[in-house]
């Protein structure tokens, strides 16, 4: 099961997921749980940069999933969103860590390779959640510094930070 973990003191949340259970769960659901949780974790990112008011972490979370679906039946749309996917998650790192320890490489790699034993892309959401879990442990042990607030929220969000809190 998932923890939850607050960002900062806006009311946003994030989830630290098991990255096996992120792949499973993909390949079980033939890729609507991959959709949701490319929105999911793009979701968590533009909060903690709401949140922090840093810049690079990404607006709207909705463009990242629609370039996934329905945008894989153009076929460049998915790998142009990983790759700002990446370049985001990297700038979070950067943001909370200090420095970024997630490697777009490794992600390539990781990429070409399932494609070519037939097993599109299953391990590297396990990888990106990985990563990204390190950034939601810093958070939650509240190492990584003060929050800005929580300020306005996009219009893509339903509920307003601290509504049911």
């Amino acid at each position: 099961m998932a923890e939850i973990v607050r960002i900062g003191k806006s009311g946003y949340t994030a989830k630290v997921r098991h990255p096996v259970a992120v792949s499973i769960l993909s390949f079980i659901t033939l890729g609507i749980y991959y959709v949701y949780w490319w929105w999911q974790v793009n979701r968590e990112v533009v909060d903690l940069g709401q949140d922090r008011g840093v810049s690079g972490l990404g607006d709207n979370p909705v463009l990242s999933v629609l370039a996934v679906f329905p945008g894989v039946l153009v076929v460049v749309p998915p790998f142009v969103s990983l790759y700002n996917g990446v370049k985001r998650f990297q700038r979070t790192q950067e943001v909370m860590l200090g420095e970024p320890t997630m490697n777009g490489w490794i992600v390539l790699g990781l990429l070409l390779g399932s494609l070519v034993t037939g097993i599109a892309g299953l391990v590297v959401p396990g990888y990106i959640q990985a990563e990204l879990n390190k950034i939601w442990v810093t958070q939650e042990r509240g190492t990584a510094g003060a929050s800005a607030g929580p300020g306005r929220g996009p219009a893509w969000r339903q509920t307003p930070p601290g509504a049911g809190v």
